[in-house]
């Protein structure tokens, strides 16, 4: 029998960060190396990626370049959220039998990835980057994680 290789209370709490403001500090193991950051949204690293673009090509405001990628996914994936939102409010005050629900819950789209702000990689030396930076990782390459940033004894 094949085992779900994605933790469900993790991919739960992903969901929730991608359809609301919340963030917090979270820690993972993905592919043997530790990494440390904020969870957010997809919506809000889509953004985070525009503006590095954006900062990086010096484009003016308005002006269309591969910045305008990223605001569009941003976006979209916000429009999608909110719609995702409506729906469940909707069906919290429908009364639906046990089959139906789960139907429902099953249709939901798979989380695939995860998005961090401030991500840093735990290395022997320290933290890499030392300021840390945006990160996107495949939720199916994380073998643990705990609620929680890693700071070095100083900070």
């Amino acid at each position: 029998m094949a085992h779900e290789t994605t933790d469900h209370v993790l991919t739960q709490l992903v969901r929730l960060v991608n359809g609301s403001s919340y963030e917090f500090s979270i820690t993972l193991m993905v592919n043997g190396q530790t990494v440390t950051g904020k969870l957010i949204s997809s919506k809000k690293w889509f953004e985070l990626q525009a503006e590095t673009l954006k900062a990086s090509t010096q484009a003016e405001e308005g002006e269309p370049g591969l910045h305008s990628i990223f605001e569009g996914w941003a976006n979209s994936t916000g429009e999608y959220n909110d719609e995702l939102k409506q729906v469940q409010e909707a069906l919290d005050d429908v009364e639906l039998p046990d089959r139906y629900m789960k139907a429902v819950v099953e249709a939901e789209v798979p989380i695939g990835f995860i998005h961090l702000e401030d991500a840093r990689v735990v290395d022997p030396n320290g933290f890499l980057p030392a300021e840390g930076v945006s990160w996107r990782g495949r939720m199916e390459h994380v073998s643990g994680w705990n609620l929680g940033e890693l700071r070095t004894s100083g900070s």
